[in-house]
């Protein structure tokens, strides 16, 4: 049950909204009627196209999604749904939805999908499911500073679909298993209600989905909520994949070793922190010397393993005006002693 490691906002997103079935029933409950009443859902399709460069690969997710007019005078034509995530507020979000839409419409030219000389429509989408109450301006023209009015015949216009999950009606999902524990987990994720909800999710998979794709998606909400929220501890995780006659300790064990790599990294910080402390010590130390040097000549080794044995960049940096402020260096030595 291998699980691509994405970055924990990213990985949950993803393995929800490419779910045809979970994508399917949000768009039936969330778009507007007069759409819903020109597209066919039943033939919703996830295009292998992404407009994320490496560098923004790290932090953000798209998704394209096709869908038929469903009108048999448009038999061939194509609404496509540009799905952006987002785990954080982001004031020009609106500025890299219209990126994506021009090169969604670049890359349908270019392989000669534009019938008639007219391009297919695009419904771009973007869900939030970080912390918080942002509302991100929908409409492009509000991300302009315009002198006057006049300059709005020459900015794009247009807005996209945006949905905070932590707004979402749960009662517009409740039909929807994945949809239902998603909502409500990112709506009390750093509420002990949190507690609670763990074993109802892992009992509400694996009873709801077939098997392996319940422990697939119990994989994934698990280790987004080990690195998002705090609430929970280990026996929590312990207890809630209790629940399962099988899978839970492979479940269990990936977590741990998740845990496990995440000490090591906060260990290879800290360590390369102090690493950059020694070394910054050293070099203060090793100034300190030859400041003595300078003044007053030969340092005799005493005098030298004392200042190694000093590890305050503070306590250095006075020594070190010390050397300027003593007239010699028997009133240096008798500070030097105060101070190891």
């Amino acid at each position: 049950m291998a699980i691509k490691d994405y970055a924990p906002h990213e990985g949950l997103f993803l393995k929800v909204f490419k779910d045809k079935a979970n994508t399917k029933h949000f768009l039936k409950n969330h778009l507007s009627a007069e759409i819903l009443k020109h597209i066919d859902l039943e033939t919703l399709y996830l295009e292998n196209v992404s407009f994320l460069d490496d560098t923004l690969r790290k932090h953000f997710s798209d998704l394209v999604f096709s869908v038929m007019v469903g009108q048999d005078e448009y038999p061939k034509a194509k609404v496509y749904l540009l799905f952006e995530h987002k785990s954080s507020p982001e004031s020009l979000v609106g500025m890299q939805v219209l990126r994506y839409m021009a090169l969604q419409w670049k890359e349908l030219y270019d392989q000669g999908h534009v019938l008639g000389g007219k391009l297919p429509p695009i419904i771009p989408i973007v869900i939030y499911q970080g912390r918080g109450s942002w509302q991100a301006r929908a409409s492009f023209q509000e991300l302009v500073d315009m002198p006057s009015d006049a300059f709005k015949e020459v900015v794009p216009d247009f807005t996209f679909a945006f949905f905070n999950i932590r707004t979402v009606d749960e009662q517009k999902v409740q039909e929807n298993v994945v949809l239902k524990f998603y909502v409500e987990m990112i709506k009390i994720l750093d509420s002990p209600e949190l507690k609670e909800l763990l074993p109802q999710l892992t009992q509400g998979f694996y009873e709801s989905l077939e098997t392996r794709t319940a422990l697939e998606y119990i994989e994934i909400f698990f280790k987004y909520l080990t690195k998002s929220s705090e609430i929970l501890d280990r026996d929590d995780y312990q207890r809630a994949l209790k629940i399962l006659p099988e899978g839970g300790e492979n479940i269990m064990n990936t977590l741990a070793e998740q845990w496990i790599r995440e000490g090591e990294q906060r260990g290879e910080q800290r360590g390369e922190q102090r690493g950059e402390q020694r070394g910054e010590i050293k070099g203060q130390q090793d100034m300190l010397i030859t400041a003595i040097q300078e003044k007053f000549g030969t340092v005799h080794p005493e005098i030298v393993n004392k200042i190694k044995s000093i590890k305050s960049k503070e306590t250095i940096q006075g020594l070190f005006r010390d050397v300027f402020r003593f007239g010699n260096f028997q009133e240096f030595s008798r500070e030097l002693d105060k101070v190891v």
